[in-house]
């Protein structure tokens, strides 16, 4: 049987938080990227992308358009949400491109048949 009243402390691991409320500093980054990414998503794909743009022309490291929501994201991470949303949208996009193509190829059969049948 396992004994569950002192558990064996694992080396490099941190306390639990302290009653003080605070959290530990991976929560806080992880909330903070939450918040980052919600905030680029309000902005929109294409506003940021300009906006990102001007930033690398400028050759700064932080991505300044989200400080009025006291969000400073590095220009990495907003490349990597671009990367993200880029992709989702070409997903989103992919399957009723594809499904319009197997239509209209259907269709462009059905009409040969029925032009090779009348002739």
């Amino acid at each position: 049987m396992l004994d569950t009243r002192n558990p064996p402390q694992l080396e490099g691991l941190e306390e639990p938080p302290s009653a003080d409320g605070s959290l530990p500093a991976i929560v806080v980054k992880a909330q903070e990227d939450v918040r980052c990414r919600q905030a680029l998503a309000r902005l929109g794909y294409a506003r940021v992308r300009s906006e990102y743009a001007r930033h690398r022309r400028d050759r700064e490291e932080t991505f300044a358009s989200l400080g009025h929501e006291s969000l400073w994201p590095s220009t990495d991470f907003v490349r990597d949400w671009l990367k993200e949303e880029r992709r989702r949208i070409f997903m989103r996009a992919k399957w009723p491109f594809l499904m319009a193509m197997l239509v209209t190829i259907v269709a462009g059969l059905a009409f040969a048949a029925v032009a090779a049948m009348l002739s």
